[in-house]
């Protein structure tokens, strides 16, 4: 069956299909921008298909306490898992012109104090995110660990069980996060205007940095400008939890490269890992 076929049988209120163009980049879902007004997912393994249902449940209820654009899910199956929603015009941030870095630090303002119950979520404490927090680099490490050298392994197991350790770097107050917040899931106008924000698959109750980690390190001219229109730091041990966070990211690349993504993405997550251990030592 063709993928325009699956689409249509799950879907079939899309009508004539007049265009239908698979959208390329996804590490979990197969995407597909329909009748150039639809953007359809189809989860590629169980743990995509749970993250989709939770988008189903909670997008519909947070587009009502948010003040910009975010997926809607109008097309919408339990079994098999599927989901589709109105495109969200804008394009992927790209650089620093506009005003769109203070709109999207008011923006995760308002998303952070979001009571997570509100979308069917449950809170959290930062115990809570610890816990969380150690079975990920668990799992990470024996990824990734063993294509290391030895001086780079005592280099990530000194500055992530540090972090882990430390109970200073566990009294935040988790909150409703997007979790994975990076340029190509920000949507910005022409005129440099914040449009949207998409791509809401690890959606989660958790500490902030995880929304701010990427901009902060990697523009941190746009991170700065966000955090400033958030309202600053809201704790002191904030911007040392954010660099941890930025030195982890790139691990998620390795572990997707060696479950089925390809060499491709385990060479450049390393790469990255290397990096940002570099980075952080420095």
């Amino acid at each position: 069956m063709s993928d325009e076929e699956r689409v249509t049988r799950l879907f079939p209120q899309l009508g004539d299909v007049e265009s239908f163009e698979r959208i390329e980049g996804g590490w979990t879902c197969d995407t597909f921008h329909v009748n150039d007004e639809w953007i359809v997912q189809l989860p590629r393994n169980e743990r995509a298909a749970e993250r989709l249902r939770v988008q189903m449940d909670v997008l519909p209820e947070l587009a009502r306490e948010v003040s910009l654009e975010i997926p809607v899910p109008e097309l919408v199956s339990r079994e098999p898992p599927a989901m589709g929603y109105r495109r969200i015009p804008g394009r992927p941030a790209a650089d620093e012109q506009g005003i769109w870095p203070e709109r999207l630090g008011r923006f995760l303002y308002d998303l952070h104090l979001t009571p997570p119950e509100f979308v069917g979520l449950r809170a959290r404490s930062a115990e809570d995110v610890r816990g969380d927090a150690r079975t990920e680099w668990a799992r990470l490490r024996e990824a990734g660990a063993p294509l290391l050298g030895a001086h780079e392994r005592r280099l990530a197991d000194d500055l992530f069980s540090g972090h882990l350790d430390d109970d200073r770097n566990w009294r935040f107050s988790p909150c409703l996060a997007h979790n994975d917040l990076g340029p190509e899931h920000v949507l910005v106008s022409p005129e440099g205007d914040l449009v949207g924000v998409i791509d809401w698959e690890e959606v989660a109750v958790t500490d902030p940095v995880a929304d701010f980690a990427w901009w902060l390190f990697s523009w941190p001219e746009v991170g700065e400008r966000a955090l400033a229109a958030y309202g600053g730091a809201p704790d002191d041990r904030f911007r040392d939890r954010a660099r941890v966070a930025f030195a982890r990211m790139p691990w998620h690349e390795v572990e997707y490269g060696l479950s089925g993504g390809g060499d491709t993405f385990v060479q450049s997550g390393l790469a990255g890992v290397r990096s940002r251990l570099a980075f952080i030592a420095s």
